[in-house]
């Protein structure tokens, strides 16, 4: 009884050691976390299926990090205001020049030495160098003193709203809000490009900054530099405020609304319109009091084609936008519509052929494409009109391919195997003809999407279905179908000999036992299977005769012995 009592002893013991050492761990995470109260868990990203490219990102990244401090173009001495970490160098000609490299100070002060110190908050790299000026003539009998910018300072922005990983971004003053955004991980998909805000110290008012008429129209003002301290703040998307523009312009979209949007910012948003667009009935449609109901404007555009791209206006009869408008610039009718058609086959320069719908023949087309080749079986040669296939679709065929064929009446049977006959959109030309400038064939115009395929000679005849050797035969224009269907081994089980049919090179479908012109070169002869309702009188007899031979084996084996 000791021994077991030993052994649990032992292992509430290493059980109680474990649990002592798992909650001090517990408790040292725990004093971390209260300790370190800004340490937060990342969170995934906000992003839709497909809406985050990964490699994009990054390439961007790259960039956005490679420009950083990169200039793009000379500083302004009377715009760049200095501030903490910029250096700057000092130049004082006299008897023996001096050259000094200095670094404002955190308090915005520059220290020369033998000079004193200058307080250069909120001034101007000029306005800087004037005092500086000043005070080195009462210490120098100088009048060359020049300061000039050696290195841009670095300093911290606030990023928040819709950006993958909002917080503080190093920036400095020669970086521009967009790069600013792209170190900060880019917008989030519910990311406003149009409504950002940027709070900066000493200013009333924020700043609100246009992305969208920087990135398609090139508009600094839209895309700003930034200063320490300031906050930038992207809104979300604005889904129900979105201007759609359609029709006849280079780029269309939905974009964001702005105040102060004028029906040409949106056509200038669109990269300009087309030289096909019909300006003098631009259409607006605009809700009416915020509800549902809509009304249509018309405005007169014309003329406004030349100074889009260039924004140079004013614009003659542009009216403001409204939120949720949406703006359609119709087309010309039939601008520049170049109707062509396919020639294929055997012909030889087969392609697409420029036509004049009111003027081109098939030997025309034909004629430039090198006309027929040695191998061109020219009577199997077709003319699809594609437009006709548009044509109302025959509801009465549709109709009938939904119900089984046992429940059609005879004339319903008929109209459905000549449908099924019939090929859609074929013109019927004798294309022998062609060089008769009198017949039928050249009284016909091509029009746009027409196709003419010339298939090559075929010395050939295909058996295929129920025949033992199924396979092509070599074409001889003595033999019956009959014949042909010897040659492939003849009839197979269960062959329905009485419903054996032709299918011409054009698709036409005849019974063989009616084909008025005999087997031709390229024929399909298809011999079908007997139906499963189409019963011989041998099939009866197999059928009785094996019922008869089980009733024997039953009644042999019921007698009683």
């Amino acid at each position: 009884m000791i021994a077991p009592q030993l052994a649990v002893q032992r292992q509430m013991k290493k059980l109680t050691f474990f649990v002592s050492i798992v909650c001090s761990l517990l408790f040292g995470f725990t004093t971390i976390l209260a300790q370190n109260t800004s340490l937060k868990l990342p969170k995934p990203p906000m992003a839709k299926p497909g809406e985050y490219d990964t490699v994009g990102v990054k390439l961007s990244s790259d960039v956005a990090k490679e420009a950083a401090g990169v200039i793009e173009q000379p500083i302004n001495p009377e715009e760049y205001i200095l501030g903490p970490q910029d250096i700057v160098s000092l130049f004082i000609g006299s008897l023996e020049p001096k050259l000094y490299d200095l670094i404002i100070s955190p308090e915005a002060r520059l220290i020369i030495p033998g000079i004193g110190v200058i307080n250069v908050k909120g001034k101007t790299l000029a306005e800087t160098e004037k005092i500086v000026a000043a005070k080195v003539a009462g210490v120098y009998k100088t009048q060359t003193v020049s300061l000039s910018l050696k290195k841009l300072r670095q300093f911290k922005v606030m990023v928040i709203g819709s950006v993958r990983s909002p917080g503080y971004i190093p920036a400095s003053p020669a970086d521009r809000l967009s790069e600013v955004i792209e170190r900060a991980g880019r917008l989030l998909f519910n990311g406003s490009q149009r409504h950002i805000t940027i709070i900066r110290e000493g200013v009333a008012n924020p700043i609100v900054a246009d992305l969208v008429r920087f990135y398609l129209l090139g508009e600094k003002d839209g895309n700003p530099t930034l200063q320490g301290g300031d906050v930038v703040n992207v809104a979300p998307y604005p889904e129900r405020e979105i201007i759609e523009v359609s029709g006849e312009v280079a780029a269309p979209g939905a974009f964001e609304f702005a105040e102060g949007d004028m029906l040409s910012t949106m056509l200038r948003f669109t990269q300009g319109v087309l030289p096909s667009a019909f300006m003098d009935s631009v259409e607006i449609i605009r809700f009416k009091n915020n509800s549902s109901a809509t009304e249509r404007i018309s405005v007169d555009a014309t003329g406004w084609q030349q100074n889009l791209l260039t924004g140079k206006g004013p614009f003659r009869n542009d009216i403001p936008i409204h939120a949720g408008d949406r703006i359609f610039v119709r087309g010309i009718p039939d601008w520049h519509s170049g109707a062509t058609v396919a020639v294929k086959g055997e012909v030889r320069y087969p392609g697409r052929y420029g036509i004049n719908p009111d003027g081109t023949t098939i030997s025309d087309v034909i004629a430039r494409a090198g006309g027929f080749t040695d191998d061109a079986a020219i009577e199997h040669a077709v003319l699809i009109r594609r437009s006709d296939l548009k044509l109302e679709p025959d509801y009465e065929y549709i109709r009938l391919l939904g119900q089984p064929i046992s429940s059609m009446t005879e004339r319903e049977k008929a109209y459905f195997r000549e449908a099924q006959r019939q090929i859609r959109g074929k013109i019927a030309i004798d294309f022998e003809r062609l060089d008769d400038r009198n017949s039928a064939a050249n009284k016909i115009f091509l029009k746009q999407d027409d196709s003419i395929h010339v298939p090559a000679k075929n010395i050939f005849v295909n058996i295929a279905g129920r025949v033992n050797v199924p396979g092509k035969v070599l074409y001889k224009p003595s033999l019956t179908y009959k014949d042909y269907i010897k040659l492939a081994g003849g009839f197979a089980y269960k062959a329905d000999e009485g419903e054996t049919i032709i299918v011409k090179p054009q698709g036409e479908q005849l019974l063989a036992s009616d084909s008025p012109n005999g087997i031709e070169a390229g024929d399909n002869i298809v011999v079908p299977e007997v139906r499963e309702s189409k019963i011989t009188f041998l099939d009866i007899l197999t059928v009785v005769a094996q019922v008869i031979t089980i009733v024997g084996v039953v009644y042999t084996l019921s007698r009683p012995r």
